[in-house]
């Protein structure tokens, strides 16, 4: 697959992620910028000095000035990036993939996802005729940057009382963040808490196998609730007081019924739970789908002035805070919801739980070529095509699509009966029908 993914460039480093692609990313990204004020931040992966200093000098040959804060939350960094009205910002990471991947992500001057195969970038990468200039870096303490957006969200933040929570750090970026915590009133308890680009304590993806641990240090400790970050920290999982890992769209609901009103809109990625609709509608809470990806996700709570946007994967926007992805937001709107009297758990079994599956099913072709012979295999149920293809019915939803940063297709199955094994035998026989097709 190409490095040159659907909302960032990502690959294997020193495979198809050199260090002179990087460094041509960089001087597109910085003439896409014009030479203007730019920020830049990183993970914690060990592949990170290297490409950020090849960014670097690509986006200092344009010109441009630039604030270089090392290892930082990127949520933090689009905070400060629309702060202090910056052109844009670039960050070095691979997300949640293994730690041999790295990339580069890019946020507009609002902080929010860029939408970087619609701008410039690419044409300059693809046609040259940079911007030639001598820039200029400012090396900004992270330190810095996390105090200033707690200071911001402290005024945002009314806690009743002081809550004790977990923090399943994933050895990322979200390693600097306890104090951050302590200084609003939480009682953290890190998990973690050693920033390690092999992350080794769990690794890079937060989800119900790799939190288990951190559940258990929920119960044990009888926290209020716990938090799992993933490398960049732009992704946030909730463990309830009962140790249970929450789904995001029951988080979602939580949020939404606590803090929103009828007419208000939430934005769900295309692979959300159908309980979202069914849930917020009887409260007034208008429920519209867009693609999978945070950026897509993001770009439509702006452009649809939405008061939340949420995806499976665990992206949480806040607009009340900031347009970016924020797992820091989210978690403190949950720990005021909480502080408030009522327990997590208790809020969460309100909410009905469906049955919900996510295979990943590797593929050794075109997925476009495989996409198009499942859209004829499936015509007859007339599957909508937004993104990928979903099947939706009275009792069931099903969504094949194919994935925006690995060569797999993934099948999502969620069903309100006890039909599971039934639908996805079905499903899986039919993709794999259209693979050896």
């Amino acid at each position: 697959m190409t490095v040159f993914r659907a909302y960032d460039v990502r690959g294997v480093y020193d495979t198809d992620l050199t260090v002179e692609l990087v460094r041509q990313v960089g001087k597109s990204f910085g003439s896409f910028a014009g030479g203007g004020k730019v920020s830049l931040g990183r993970d914690t992966r060990t592949s990170g000095p290297v490409l950020q200093e090849a960014f670097l000098d690509g986006v200092l040959s344009t010109g441009c000035e630039v604030q270089s804060f090392g290892v930082i939350p990127i949520a933090v960094l689009s905070y400060i990036t629309w702060a202090d009205r910056l052109r844009a910002a670039a960050y070095i990471s691979a997300s949640h993939n293994p730690p041999e991947y790295n990339g580069v992500r890019f946020r507009t001057g609002d902080g929010y996802g860029l939408l970087y195969q619609e701008s410039s970038i690419m044409k300059f990468y693809r046609e040259g005729g940079f911007l030639a200039g001598k820039g200029r870096e400012i090396e900004r303490p992270p330190q810095e940057a996390i105090e200033r957006y707690r200071q911001y969200v402290a005024n945002k933040l009314h806690l009743k009382r002081s809550l004790k929570v977990v923090l399943d750090m994933g050895n990322g970026a979200a390693c600097s963040m306890d104090g951050f915590y302590r200084k609003l009133g939480f009682d953290p308890i890190v998990l973690n808490g050693q920033m390690d680009g092999l992350f080794p304590g769990r690794g890079p993806a937060p989800n119900e196998e790799t939190l288990l641990p951190a559940a258990r240090i929920v119960t044990d400790s009888k926290a209020d609730y716990g938090v799992g970050f993933d490398p960049d920290a732009d992704r946030g999982i909730i463990i309830d007081d009962l140790g249970r890992i929450l789904p995001p769209e029951k988080v979602a609901i939580i949020i939404a019924r606590s803090r929103y009103k009828p007419g208000d809109l939430v934005i769900s990625g295309f692979d959300c739970s159908m309980i979202l609709e069914r849930e917020l509608e009887k409260d007034g809470i208008k429920v519209m789908r867009e693609k999978v990806g945070d950026v897509f996700v993001a770009n439509r709570v702006k452009n649809e002035s939405a008061v939340l946007g949420v995806e499976r994967s665990g992206h949480f926007f806040l607009p009340e805070f900031q347009y970016s992805d924020d797992p820091f937001a989210m978690s403190l709107a949950i720990g005021e919801i909480i502080s408030q009297g009522e327990k997590l758990s208790r809020l969460a079994d309100k909410i009905p739980d469906y049955p919900y599956k996510q295979k990943s099913i590797q593929l050794k072709e075109d997925p476009a070529a495989v996409m198009l012979r499942l859209k004829d295999a499936l015509a007859k149920e007339e599957p909508d095509t937004t993104d990928g293809l979903k099947i939706t019915t009275d009792g069931y939803s099903i969504l094949i699509r194919p994935s925006n940063t690995e060569p797999i297709l993934r099948l999502y199955i969620e069903t309100t009966g006890s039909d599971m094994k039934k639908l996805e035998a079905r499903y899986e026989q039919i993709i794999h029908q259209a693979m050896s097709a």
